[in-house]
């Protein structure tokens, strides 16, 4: 049994807590203990049905025991803020993996830390995955792709073959992207989106085909 906290107490992180209860009841035994959650929005001492808030970034830094951390946010750019704001040596990231996702060749798959698969995802062979992705459920990933790190894909996604995702990308519910295509960094792709071109940095596409909606820079 290890010891588990979720930062973000919101909706995201109410559902990564019934995985991970999920993954206690397929493995018949305590995988994982749910200490609490940590959420700079909230008060420490607050909860909801899932359990109470710890605290924030601070008092996850000032952890002295090793704990696992999942970072619960479907934003790619509030994910790696708060990942550079844990800085504790003694907080660890593990690739959570609801037990209904479909490993079609383990041997072919790599992927690094803090990678998050929700219910009924599946992936293909010969799949390379990056650090703090966010994959939420029904996420279809096929033959040869390739994802960066901190993407978040919503409910419904699909990766065709050869597929190649750079970082902090956003996938709108039910957006697919065809084969051999490439989604650079930094771009948001709207739901029910259809990408059959490689697509520009910093920008949003959203029909079918998908098409530039606006440029996503920040103005300075």
């Amino acid at each position: 049994m290890k010891r588990i906290a979720i930062f973000g107490s919101g909706g995201m992180g109410r559902e990564i807590a019934c995985t991970l209860q999920r993954i206690n009841h397929a493995a018949n035994k305590e995988v994982w203990q749910l200490v609490g959650f940590y959420d700079d929005g909230l008060p420490q001492g607050s909860s909801n049905e899932m359990g109470k808030v710890l605290g924030g970034a601070a008092q996850l830094n000032a952890v002295t025991e090793p704990l696992a951390v999942v970072l619960a946010f479907g934003s790619p750019q509030v994910m790696q803020r708060v990942r550079q704001a844990i800085t504790n040596p003694n907080v660890y990231f593990p690739n959570i993996i609801d037990p209904t996702v479909e490993l079609w060749h383990a041997p072919s798959f790599t992927m690094g830390e803090g990678n998050l698969f929700m219910p009924h995802c599946v992936v293909s062979c010969n799949v390379r995955i990056g650090n703090f992705n966010l994959f939420n459920g029904d996420v279809s990933i096929r033959h040869d792709v390739q994802i960066g790190s901190f993407n978040a894909f919503m409910p419904g996604v699909r990766l065709s073959g050869g597929v190649k995702v750079g970082d902090g990308n956003f996938f709108g519910l039910n957006s697919a992207v065809v084969q051999y295509k490439t989604i650079g960094n930094h771009t948001q792709i709207g739901a029910g989106a259809v990408v059959m071109d490689d697509t520009a940095d910093h920008s949003l596409y959203v029909g079918v085909p998908a098409r530039v909606k606006r440029d996503l820079k920040v103005k300075e």
